[in-house]
C-alpha cells in the first residue's frame, strides 16, 4: 500500500537521487575547503608560538647581558654572586625552554590526533550520505544506517581509547621530566 500526499509535488526517483548525490558532492567539496583552512590555521598558530618562544629567548638573552654588564663593574664577591645568578638563570631558562618545547609537542600531538579523528568521522558521514543517496529503497537505507551506526560506534570507541592512551602517556612523560633532576 502506497501512501500519497497530494500536497507535495511528484519528483521522479532518479531526479531525487541525482539531487541527493549532487548535495553530498557539494558538501564534500565544502568540507575539503574547510579542512584546508583548518590546516592553515594550525600552521599559523604553530608559527605564532614559535615566534613567541623566540621572543622569550631574546628577552632572556638581553636580560642576562644586562646583568652581566651591571655586575662587571663590581668587586670579586659580587662577581661570584653574578656567576651564581647567571648559572641559576641559565638553568631556569633552559628548564623553561625545555618544558615549553615539550608542552608544544604534546599539544601538537593531541591536536593532530583530534583533527585526524574529526576528519575521519566527517569523511565517514559523507561516504554514508553518498551510499544513502544511491540506495534503491527504504530497506537498503535502513540496512546502511544500521551498518553505519555500528561502524561509527566502533570508530568513536577506538578514537577515545587512542586519545586517552596518548594523553596518559604524555602526562607520564611530563611527570617523569619533573622528577629527574
Amino acid at each position: 500500500m502506497t501512501v500519497r500526499n497530494d500536497n507535495l509535488p511528484m519528483v521522479p526517483a532518479q531526479a531525487g537521487q541525482a539531487l541527493a548525490e549532487g548535495g553530498v558532492a557539494r558538501a564534500r567539496e565544502a568540507y575539503e575547503r574547510f579542512a584546508e583552512a583548518g590546516e592553515m590555521a594550525l600552521n599559523a598558530f604553530e608559527a605564532s608560538m614559535a615566534q613567541t618562544f623566540e621572543g622569550w629567548r631574546s628577552v632572556m638573552g638581553s636580560s642576562r647581558e644586562t646583568a652581566h654588564q651591571l655586575t662587571e663593574s663590581n668587586v670579586a664577591g659580587v662577581r661570584r654572586t653574578r656567576e651564581q645568578w647567571e648559572a641559576a638563570g641559565a638553568r631556569l631558562y633552559n628548564a623553561f625552554e625545555d618544558n615549553a618545547a615539550h608542552a608544544m609537542a604534546a599539544m601538537r600531538e593531541i591536536g593532530h590526533r583530534m583533527l585526524v579523528a574529526s576528519d575521519t568521522n566527517i569523511r565517514a558521514n559523507l561516504d554514508f550520505a553518498e551510499r544513502v543517496a544511491k540506495a534503491a529503497d527504504a530497506r537498503e537505507v535502513a540496512a546502511l544506517n544500521v551498518t553505519f551506526l555500528q561502524e561509527q560506534a566502533r570508530r568513536l570507541t577506538d578514537q577515545m581509547v587512542d586519545l586517552h592512551q596518548t594523553t596518559s602517556r604524555l602526562a607520564r612523560e611530563a611527570a617523569a621530566r619533573t622528577e629527574t633532576p
